[in-house]
């Protein structure tokens, strides 16, 4: 029984160990910290039910990436840590949900407005 538990855990500890060393590798200034800022901001987003992203969410962000001049490689980075932050913060909410204050909605539902337009600047 106990050895169950314990398989079933470790695919969630990898996912969970994982998206603490993405975090350790990116910083916000390059295309893979910008994409996994997006992401954690989408997720929480939609766990607060303060909006949704686009469809297109993904593929408008690394256009704007490749704009500024990103290499392939940082594309390919910035979609990687983009799925995987978002999976990572699925599993986390899943795990332990955070309550949403009002406040956080409201900045939140400001945010994804701003998203929805296209502005992926981090705030």
């Amino acid at each position: 029984m106990a050895a169950s538990t314990i398989a079933r855990a470790l695919p969630l500890a990898g996912l969970l160990l994982g998206a603490v060393a993405l975090g350790g590798c990116v910083s916000a200034g390059d295309s893979a910290g910008r994409a996994s800022t997006l992401a954690t901001t989408i997720s929480r987003a939609s766990a607060c039910k303060a909006g949704a992203p686009q469809r297109t969410t993904l593929d408008r962000f690394l256009d704007s990436e490749k704009a500024r001049g990103a290499t392939p490689e940082q594309l390919s980075a910035a979609r990687s840590a983009y799925i995987g932050v978002s999976e990572a913060e699925m599993v986390n909410q899943g795990v332990r949900p955070r309550p949403c204050t009002a406040e956080e909605r409201e900045a939140l539902k400001r945010r994804m407005a701003e998203i929805r337009a296209g502005n992926f600047e981090a705030r």
